[in-house]
């Protein structure tokens, strides 16, 4: 597949990450990993920066749904204070563990995770 074509369906699946996230809070780094790694896994020497990039790109989009549903009153400030400094935290984590653990390994939770979720939604 040439270039314009891989970056095109990244660029769609991009817009279908922030949708994604803004609808339900989630999914949106999943549709990310998934599709670097399938149309660009070239580009990063290290598997891990997928992860890595798809989080980042994912930051711009979930701060200014946040900043909207905040302006119409839908954040409830109780929720988030209860949620940030421990997601902080664990972020904080994560990217110290991150390069210790192997990519095989990194994988298999990341498949599981996807997995665990789909079936928590399905059945809560």
């Amino acid at each position: 597949m040439k270039n314009n074509a891989k970056n095109g369906i990244i660029a769609l699946a991009a817009i279908a990450a922030g949708l994604c996230n803004a609808l339900i809070g989630a999914g949106g780094g999943i549709i990310l990993s998934f599709c670097l790694n399938r149309f660009h896994s070239n580009v990063f020497d290290d598997k891990r920066d997928i992860y890595v990039n798809s989080q980042a790109s994912m930051i711009p989009g979930c701060a200014l749904s946040c900043i909207l549903y905040s302006m119409k009153g839908m954040l409830a400030v109780r929720g988030f204070s209860l949620l940030a400094i421990p997601a902080v935290i664990g972020g904080i984590a994560g990217s110290l563990i991150l390069p210790k653990i192997k990519i095989k390994w990194l994988k298999t939770a990341f498949a599981l995770l996807v997995i665990w979720s789909g079936y928590r939604m399905l059945t809560a």
